[in-house]
């Protein structure tokens, strides 16, 4: 694969094009959506190349923080906005994000299988805090929904002299699955229905394909401790926000 300049860019608007037209000619009408999403992708990533590079030569330790500082910000404030049934999720995503992400980046730097650079902490720390984001959300949604439609169950419990907790747990494990689906999912396929994306860029760079793999085997349990610590993490605050200290639901 050649190394691709601004013109291939241009040249693969083709593509786009394409998915328009498909759009149009069977009605499906994300036209807009889709040109709007084309745009604003090619501005963020084009912006964020500029800013990694920035990044990268200044190497300190202080601006890689901040970068997943923002990230987490940015994700959290994506998650929270589907989260309809708890009043001011942002700062219960926002934590859980920064909880998991920072455990699982800190353990593995501790440990010496990466080094605290920003050309591998950013990468892989915006891998984690973006499948961390949406484990937080459907794992938020899951556990609101639940408690919510079986209400008279739960306070059934609790009138019997159960605690919250015990009350919840049923709904708390399974909302815990839900945050960890995607990525269990993963875990079962990847290599058989699709190459991931680390493992796919290392390969298009000319890296050795069992290199690649290597990574992707790292990155793929980082996500995984990242989602379950985060996940676990979100339902446990969402929890105790859904009763109170008298062990009643609100």
């Amino acid at each position: 694969m050649n190394n691709p300049g601004m013109t291939e860019v241009l040249f693969s608007l083709i593509l786009v094009a394409i998915a328009i037209a498909i759009s149009r000619f069977w009605k499906i009408n994300v036209e807009k959506d889709i040109a709007i999403g084309s745009v604003r992708s090619f501005v963020q990533l084009v912006a964020v190349g500029y800013a990694l590079n920035f990044i990268f030569d200044l190497e300190s330790v202080w601006l890689i923080l901040v970068t997943l500082l923002v990230m987490a910000l940015v994700g959290a404030q994506a998650a929270s906005s589907r989260v309809t049934k708890i009043k001011s999720p942002f700062v219960l995503i926002l934590f859980s994000i920064l909880f998991g992400s920072f455990v699982t980046i800190g353990i593995m730097a501790f440990l010496n299988i990466i080094t605290f650079e920003a050309r591998y902490i950013i990468p892989l720390g915006g891998m984690i805090i973006g499948n961390s984001m949406n484990a937080s959300a459907l794992s938020m949604n899951r556990i609101t929904s639940d408690i919510s439609s079986n209400r008279l169950t739960v306070e059934t419990a609790l009138s019997l002299g159960k605690s919250w907790r015990e009350s919840s747990a049923l709904y708390f494990r399974d909302a815990v699955t839900t945050g960890m689906i995607s990525i269990l999912n993963s875990m079962k396929t990847v290599g058989l229905v699709a190459l991931p994306g680390a493992m796919t860029g290392m390969i298009l760079a000319g890296a050795d394909p069992l290199d690649a793999v290597l990574l992707q085997i790292i990155v793929m349990y980082m996500i995984l401790m990242a989602v379950a610590v985060t996940s676990v993490v979100v339902v446990e605050l969402t929890v105790r926000q859904l009763f109170t200290v008298h062990h009643q639901l609100k």
